[in-house]
């Protein structure tokens, strides 16, 4: 802890800075308004990274001026104890750049993967599809949350079952996402919104954090 120092100035904070790693709400147009803000403060030879987990990498770097020193350092909740760090590049994002932050992610004890600008990465690219079509089993009343989730944990060795991450994950968060690669893949299939889940939110049932969701929860 005694070599951290807290700054509440984002723009005092990069003007010394090797690397900035935004990790703000994942929202487009904010993470852009920051990122324009601190292009403008930070040298010109600092790496931005954003930890964003849904939204395109290419398109926060957009409102920034190096884009070769652009890329994604995705960290995982609780990130003390996941050990992993996907790495993600754009096209202009140079080898220097991309070696800096996959070196970055080792050095603070994590596992680093590669990864190319896609929606989700690899992990949310693959987990958010599975929730959705686990939230149209249910639709379709082929089977329970409950058992949908059983199944998982049983047949497939997941630690948790979709509901079950769904419901941590936060629904709230998980319709965000939804929502935005369905606006930009209007046509791709695994991007289709979900009845259930635009209900449950619009009723504030959000998950864990809110105490009901898939499932109900004491939050005493």
């Amino acid at each position: 802890m005694s070599h951290l120092t807290l700054q509440t100035d984002a723009i005092a904070a990069v003007k010394s800075a090797d690397l900035v790693i935004e990790a703000i709400v994942e929202n487009l147009d904010v993470k852009k308004k920051l990122f324009a803000s601190l292009d403008k403060a930070a040298p010109q030879n600092t790496i931005f990274a954003s930890n964003t987990s849904s939204i395109s990498i290419g398109d926060i770097a957009a409102a920034t001026n190096r884009r070769d020193r652009f890329g994604g350092l995705h960290f995982f909740n609780p990130v003390p104890v996941m050990k992993l760090v996907e790495v993600i590049r754009i096209p202009e994002t140079s080898d220097e750049t991309f070696t800096a932050l996959e070196t970055f992610g080792k050095t603070v004890g994590k596992k680093t993967v590669q990864c190319k600008d896609t929606p989700g990465f690899i992990v949310n690219r693959l987990l958010v599809p599975l929730m959705m079509e686990a939230i149209r089993l249910v639709e379709r009343g082929v089977a329970s949350p409950q058992d949908i989730d059983t199944a998982m944990k049983l047949g497939a060795g997941y630690p948790m079952g979709p509901f079950e991450l769904a419901d941590y994950v936060g629904l709230d968060t998980t319709k965000f996402i939804i929502d935005g690669w369905h606006q930009k893949y209007p046509d791709d299939p695994l991007y289709k919104p979900s009845e259930i889940l635009n209900k449950l939110v619009e009723e504030k049932k959000f998950g864990i954090k809110s105490g009901e969701g898939f499932y109900t929860y004491s939050n005493k």
